[in-house]
């Protein structure tokens, strides 16, 4: 979770435009589904948030393909398209290349939607052809919620959700900003247990709400832009981190290199079985190093299923310094030896 951050340094990036925010992701993939003239068949791949197509199920059809970060691109052969379904597409974190998608989408007719979470700047999502596109902006900056539609192919778009729910956005904000003061020791140490209720109880709520608008608060934060120095500390600590760990044997990095102009997400590793991820995740969290499990897969496709219970990501986002790469490490390889 990340705290609160009043400064965005400059220079900045500017987000796209035309688009429609919402609170969460979900919201703007089921509000395009909504949007069709008829309920339309949604393909999502089987690597995946789960909460994205259970929520999505009222608007669409959800079909699955076969696809997972390991891979160029997806099994085509499981992905067939009307040329009125909806496909989303994924930068699996941010450093997927696009070719594959542009040839496949030459030869496919269909509504291509793509997903730039994991990196909103990337020369795929700056250079896009798709129909839509779409981002988690709270995923990758401190904003309590906030996700934006928008069409590189100058599409119509949604109108904007008449809705909002700020409860979980709320929670969020105060959560960030218990957490920068706990940082700075401005508060008690016992304020750490609050801010992570408020996160979980906000996070919750988010879940829990129906299609709205993204909260006033997360407008007004992201109208200044996106510091660009940001994303280039993400390049950093992956490169240093990525450097620090030749030679560990424990699991295996999803990536090593990525295209030009893109910017890795954070560093995900793939263990040999679920029992060696946890017991790696518990070690890391005894060094005061908390790293997420993506996703939890709820898929028929074993593959997909298998590498969610086996995938740890360590963050390497603008909070950390070559420093705090090198903790990580060596935590790391404490757990090895």
């Amino acid at each position: 979770m990340f705290h609160w951050e009043p400064d965005f340094p400059p220079p900045l990036w500017t987000l796209p435009e035309p688009a429609v925010s919402y609170l969460i992701c979900r919201h703007a993939i089921a509000a395009l589904c909504s949007a069709q003239p008829r309920r339309p068949v949604l393909w999502v791949p089987t690597f995946f948030c789960p909460e994205v197509a259970r929520f999505c199920r009222p608007a669409a059809q959800v079909r699955e393909y076969r696809d997972d970060c390991r891979r160029p691109a997806p099994e085509w052969g499981s992905l067939q398209p009307g040329p009125d379904d909806l496909v989303l597409a994924v930068n699996y974190f941010g450093v997927r290349s696009p070719e594959p998608w542009r040839e496949w989408r030459n030869r496919n007719p269909c509504l291509l939607v793509e997903d730039h979470t994991q990196d909103p700047f990337s020369k795929w999502a700056l250079e896009s052809n798709a129909d839509y596109a779409v981002c988690s902006l709270r995923k990758t900056l401190p904003v309590p919620d906030g996700a934006i539609l928008w069409s590189p192919a100058k599409r119509p778009l949604p109108a904007r959700p008449t809705e909002m729910d700020t409860r979980g956005s709320m929670m969020k904000l105060g959560a960030m900003v218990y957490k920068r003061n706990y940082l700075e020791g401005t508060v008690p140490a016992e304020c750490k247990a609050r801010y992570r209720e408020l996160q979980l109880e906000g996070e919750q709520r988010l879940s829990e709400a129906g299609v709205s608008a993204i909260s006033p608060i997360s407008e007004a934060i992201l109208a200044r832009g996106v510091p660009k120095r940001w994303r280039e500390r993400r390049i950093e600590n992956a490169c240093t981190l990525l450097q620090s760990l030749q030679g560990w044997k424990m699991a295996a990095p999803v990536f090593t290199k990525w295209p030009e102009g893109h910017a890795p997400f954070d560093l995900p590793l793939v263990f040999r079985e679920q029992a060696a991820r946890d017991d790696c995740q518990r070690a890391l969290q005894q060094e005061n190093v908390f790293c997420p499990v993506e996703w939890v897969s709820d898929t028929p496709d074993a593959d997909a299923s298998d590498l969610s219970s086996r995938i740890l990501s360590v963050p390497v986002d603008h909070r950390y310094t070559r420093d705090d790469m090198a903790r990580v490490s060596a935590a790391l390889w404490k757990v090895c030896d």
